[in-house]
């Protein structure tokens, strides 16, 4: 909530790093990243550990689905049953050495893209009283998807 809103429970004002994010997509300015980035350490944080080890799986699994579809796509020469095995045992050291694989990193850039997409659904140039509601219903939807 706090990357659309401002930081009262009530305020239905959009922040501005959601209307540069949702403006700029995937192509943010250096400082603007830099911002997002902040925010998204901050929320990982202030998480606690059960949600660290879900938000960890959660990241893994999108790795796996990426990598996958790539797979799927390439013309490799070795079998779904190896690439199975052999990524697998990359993700493994993920999730037993998070600190020594990049996990982090990882973390941070799959909430990007999340953020990234979530806030590329919005036409943000009529900002009216439907935004905040339609904002709320999208993160429903989001969040229903995740879980």
């Amino acid at each position: 909530m706090e990357f659309c809103f401002g930081p009262q429970s009530n305020s239905r004002a959009i922040t501005d790093l959601f209307e540069s994010v949702n403006h700029y997509g995937f192509d943010l300015p250096y400082e603007i990243e830099l911002a997002l980035f902040e925010r998204l350490r901050r929320f990982k944080n202030n998480l606690e550990n059960d949600e660290v080890t879900g938000l960890n799986f959660w990241v893994v699994n999108q790795k796996y689905l990426n990598n996958l579809e790539g797979y799927e796509h390439d013309d490799d020469t070795y079998s779904e049953k190896e690439f199975d095995r052999e990524f697998g045992r990359s993700l493994a050291y993920k999730i037993y050495e998070p600190n020594l694989s990049g996990l982090e990193g990882d973390t941070i850039e799959e909430l990007k893209v999340l953020l990234c997409n979530f806030a590329s659904e919005f036409d943000l140039s009529p900002v009216d009283e439907y935004t905040y509601e339609d904002i709320l219903e999208v993160m429903d939807i989001y969040c229903s998807a995740i879980i």
